[in-house]
């Protein structure tokens, strides 16, 4: 388990922000914006570079008070193709909070504007990658937070320019390592440049080893020289593609990469079997958007905290969209047993989730929070809630526009490689369309291509159960355990689940499975429903497709050239699918991946086979 972040304490000293833990400060003293156009704009010889580029990444040691970034934003916006992508990618052991961030900005007025708008998706200081879109997404900020030779060895991109900022060598040593230099070497796509402040003969050497060309240059201000290079071989810009792409399954999954690739300006079929989107499991009227600690730090735990909170963010992305429905009201989990309470509060307290992430409550606390009377105490959630998949589902083909033709009523039978291009056929034997890229985002019916009948996943059926909302029966809180309960949602009903059967693909709603909700209802909140009757209730089944250890496939399949899988979401769709359609869109574009690199890696269909074996 990583230790818990330990944020900055910057103090003002003559004008410029100065750490105490280093001895050093943030920026020079002759002018922090000056500095960052002197050295590592003009240094990396930019804007020019990127002003003939489609896309540009960046990637920064030492994000500090993000200064840098909000210079390379704005100077991006001003100078580069309208159609341009900047990704800046940027590792802090120490980063700063936002409130500290807040009161520095102010010292930058010009910077102001786009300061508001990264606090506004600045991430909680949990250790891992942190991924944000900005300016309406042609802009990403990647901001890794932890140890930099660390964070850098899980990273996956090629840099263009590098700029190599935090506290002086002679302060912070660790930082400046051999085995961080090794990375920028990793890294580094041929004819990235890089800057920095410093002149130390260390860096020179170092960067030299790592197989850049390294010059001095005039320093800033008060400082004679600076260093910059280039790494080996030829700069070129990226090769024109056919950006076109098959998406199959009109679910979570499936709206969410195509609305990801068409924000990239792909062209997307997607194919439906259903007479429109979220027809199947991602139609249940409510889904519960909270992710799962743990005390080992284990895979599942890492991607649900950066899928829940990526999910928070592209959630912002979609608000401007009325239709949405989604309610941030907090999910309380209540604990089972005595041995489970000891275990939550540890690991509340362990301060490794800040707590307006996550905090514990006794019963009492729990109790006011759901607005109910709770047997037992547990973790408190701030930041979680309530979604509605279809209106998700919708909101990102409305965002993603004329980019994606929906064909709905289409039933793929069978996937066929033909020059160069994927053809999704009937059962007649049609085209309904082709692409160079096809994507099967269609749970357990991907088993039934030949193409994706080995991989290594399994139908699992669910059934939720909707009770009427009653004065005498409110909740201000999703209340959470085996199963959960959501207050009274915009339908009149609070939606209670899920059953869990194995290997069922009956679709049918069932009697038997609304009582087996309601027996779970009472654990969480005792007399909440003791009048509803269960032969009276509404709800639906779904069928969830599971992967061997309850983690999705995301990636290409083996063997098979330009075809992927967004799969095995299981009954945690609303937190995985909008980070793994970023992710698999970023790897098909070959941009920087929003995840680490062991994260990422495992996920793929030949890894997750591994485990099946």
């Amino acid at each position: 388990m990583p230790e818990p972040i330990q944020p900055a304490a910057p103090v003002l000293k003559d004008g410029a922000a100065f750490s105490e833990t280093y001895g050093d400060t943030y920026w020079s003293l002759d002018g922090g914006l000056d500095e960052t156009r002197h050295v590592f704009l003009s240094g990396n010889d930019l804007p020019t570079r990127w002003q003939s580029r489609g896309r540009f990444t960046i990637l920064e040691t030492g994000f500090g008070s993000g200064l840098n970034f909000l210079c390379a934003w704005r100077s991006f916006r001003k100078t580069a193709r309208p159609d341009a992508r900047l990704h800046f990618l940027s590792v802090d052991k120490h980063p700063f909070r936002r409130e500290d961030l807040e009161r520095l900005y102010r010292n930058w007025p010009e910077l102001a504007p786009l300061g508001a708008r990264l606090l506004e998706r600045y991430p909680p200081l949990i250790p891992g990658f942190h991924r944000l879109h900005l300016d309406g997404g042609r802009v990403s900020l990647t901001l890794l937070w932890g140890e930099a030779a660390h964070m850098l060895a899980q990273a996956e991109a090629r840099v263009d320019a590098f700029f190599l900022d935090g506290f002086a060598p002679s302060r912070n040593p660790d930082m400046w390592s051999e085995a961080l230099f090794a990375q920028l070497a990793r890294l580094a796509a041929p004819g990235a440049t890089f800057a920095t402040y410093t002149a130390a003969g260390k860096v020179s050497r170092c960067m030299t080893a790592a197989g850049f060309v390294v010059g001095k240059r005039a320093g800033f201000g008060r400082k004679r020289e600076m260093l910059a290079g280039r790494f080996a071989g030829i700069e070129s810009a990226e090769p024109d593609r056919d950006r076109r792409a098959l998406v199959i399954g009109g679910g979570i999954a499936g709206t969410l990469v195509a609305e990801r690739l068409a924000a990239r300006g792909w062209a997307i079929h997607l194919i439906e079997r259903r007479d429109g989107l979220a027809r199947e499991t991602s139609g249940n009227p409510a889904g519960v958007l909270q992710p799962v600690p743990s005390a080992d730090w284990n895979r599942l735990s890492r991607l649900t905290l950066a899928g829940f909170h990526y999910a928070l963010r592209r959630i912002e992305d979609f608000s401007s969209d009325p239709k949405l429905i989604w309610q941030p009201c907090g999910v309380l989990r209540l604990a089972r047993d005595e041995k489970q309470i000891e275990r939550q509060r540890r690991i509340a307290e362990s301060g490794l989730l800040p707590p307006e992430v996550l905090r514990w409550v006794d019963v009492d606390a729990a109790s006011a929070l759901a607005g109910w009377r709770v047997p037992m105490p547990g973790w408190w959630f701030p930041e979680g809630g309530w979604v509605h998949p279809p209106s998700l589902c919708d909101a990102a083909l409305r965002m993603a526009g004329n980019a994606v033709r929906l064909h709905a009523q289409r039933e793929v039978a069978d996937l066929a490689r033909t020059d160069g291009s994927w053809r999704a056929l009937d059962d007649s034997g049609h085209v309904i369309a082709e692409a160079p890229v096809a994507i099967l985002a269609n749970g357990y019916h991907a088993l039934r291509l030949g193409v994706a009948a080995a991989l290594p996943l399994r139908a699992v059926r669910g059934q939720v159960t909707c009770i009427p909302a009653a004065p005498d029966r409110a909740i201000k809180a999703v209340v959470s355990r085996e199963g959960y309960v959501t207050p009274a949602t915009s339908f009149g009903v609070h939606v209670v689940g899920a059953t869990y059967e194995e290997g069922s693909t009956d679709t049918l709603a069932r009697e038997e499975d609304h009582h087996a909700n309601l027996e779970r209802l009472k654990l969480l909140l005792p007399d909440f429903a003791a009048t509803v009757d269960p032969a009276r209730v509404a709800g639906r089944a779904g069928i969830r497709t599971v992967g061997p250890d309850r983690l999705p496939l995301v990636g290409a399949l083996p063997g098979n050239e330009g075809l992927f899988g967004l799969l095995g979401l299981g009954s945690r769709g609303l937190v995985y699918a909008p980070l793994v359609a970023e992710l698999l869109a970023s790897a098909i574009e070959g941009e920087p991946l929003p995840l680490e690199r062991d994260l990422a890696s495992g996920l793929t269909p030949a890894a997750r086979s591994d485990v099946a074996r």
